[in-house]
């Protein structure tokens, strides 16, 4: 089977909730897709009940999704596959009707999973004819859903929020997950760290940061009242004039996805 040319970004937080993760995985989605000009496909693994990536790009999460389809119960990827009402150019798969809880005591295995998934993301992206796929994983740590989906990936984004504690949790996520990939699996992920929420006055835990971007990038997004209204009314923050707080906070979230598309050019093979 051919496979298509094809970026996959991933989103990741470990277990740490409330990042931003899934806001900024939806944002990017449709950044990304003006600025390659190609369609996108965005995964949405939001089993831990938010959906909010689904939501913010136009989607009733009320159907069948990614993990019906890894688990067997749906087989037709043309069931969970459904357009943005937002932006046609991207493509969303919500979570579905399974919840995390639903995968204590699952049978499947790493290995199938992982086929899975990877079944998942080139027929999606052979359908649609995009040349990126973006996953947003749960605040979890499972072999069904996330350690797939990172194996899976050329580019890591860890999401923290701005805070002291960040690097504790960015060298757990690298001594139990990253480095184990790189040195016992042989992978090469482009890890970015996309440290959320800045707010003036915090120390600074961009240094410390940096330890944990291999072969990627540290960006630092500022809070925003307005983008905390846009997306609790779920709006997309890229499709605003930015003017206040959010002009600040897309000059920096374009910064980051003027890198992020040099990445995926770079993987792509485009000049």
């Amino acid at each position: 089977m051919l496979v298509p040319r094809l970026a996959t970004i991933t989103y990741f937080s470990g277990r740490k909730g409330g990042t931003g993760k899934s806001t900024l995985a939806a944002n990017q989605a449709i950044a990304l897709s003006m600025a390659l000009k190609t369609n996108v496909v965005l995964m949405d693994f939001g089993i831990d009940s938010t959906q909010t990536s689904s939501r913010l790009l136009g989607i009733n999460p009320d159907r069948p999704g990614a993990l019906d389809f890894m688990l067997g119960l749906v087989k037709d990827v043309n069931q969970v596959l459904v357009r943005s009402n937002v932006v046609p150019s991207v493509f969303v798969i919500p979570p579905g009707s399974l919840k995390s809880w639903d995968l204590w005591g699952s049978s499947i295995s790493v290995n199938q999973a992982f086929n899975a998934l990877r079944n998942l993301i080139i027929t999606t992206s052979r359908i649609t004819n995009a040349q990126v796929a973006l996953i947003d994983l749960p605040a979890s740590i499972d072999d069904v859903v996330v350690i797939p989906a990172l194996i899976n990936t050329n580019i890591i984004n860890l999401v923290m929020d701005y805070a002291n504690y960040a690097d504790i949790v960015l060298a757990e996520l690298d001594n139990s997950i990253v480095r184990p990939m790189m040195d016992k699996l042989k992978l090469n992920p482009i890890v970015n760290v996309i440290l959320n929420k800045w707010l003036p006055g915090l120390d600074a835990v961009e240094a410390k940061a940096r330890a944990f971007a291999h072969n990627g990038e540290v960006f630092v997004l500022p809070t925003s009242p307005i983008v905390q209204y846009l997306t609790s009314t779920l709006k997309p923050i890229v499709l605003y004039e930015p003017k206040g707080s959010l002009e600040r906070f897309v000059k920096e979230f374009n910064r980051m996805n003027n890198e992020l598309t040099k990445q995926v050019k770079a993987l792509l093979g485009f000049q």
